[in-house]
């Protein structure tokens, strides 16, 4: 199973106990592969650092023990088309991408992710549901 995660979801898993932290497990755990846009690499480890001084190491300590899937930064007019369906442009980067790449879960506490132009593309979760599903996926198979 192919699972792209957006910033606020890594940043909350690495620094806080709940659901977010729980999928990080699941991810590992479960040997799912972890897709990770170059975009949300670069803006995990800003926000780690400005937020979390001292603790951006454990990014790089999570990266290691799963398994990655880089996604290279999207081409300037496929950002540009994923501009036209999402409110807060900042996010367009990310949902290039994740147009680009077809996870089988996007994850995301965003709720401009969580449209539903947006989830006629591509598969958007939250944290719990994408959770149980990585879960009972493994335990199917």
């Amino acid at each position: 199973m192919r699972i792209m995660l957006d910033t606020n979801i890594i940043v909350s898993g690495l620094a806080f106990p709940g659901n977010e932290r729980e999928l990080l497990y699941a991810i590992y755990s479960n040997s799912a592969t972890l897709i990770l846009s170059e975009f949300v690499a670069l803006e995990t480890k800003i926000v780690m650092k400005r937020k979390f001084p001292g603790k951006e190491r454990i990014f790089e300590d999570f990266l290691s023990l799963v398994e990655l899937e880089i996604a290279a930064m999207p081409l300037k007019e496929k950002v540009d088309e994923a501009a036209l369906i999402i409110r807060d442009q900042k996010d367009a980067v990310v949902l290039a991408t994740a147009i680009e790449v077809i996870p089988d879960i996007f994850v995301s506490g965003d709720l401009d992710f969580h449209t539903s132009k947006i989830t006629s593309i591509i598969n958007v979760m939250h944290s719990k549901e994408a959770t149980a599903l990585i879960n009972y996926h493994k335990k199917r198979n």
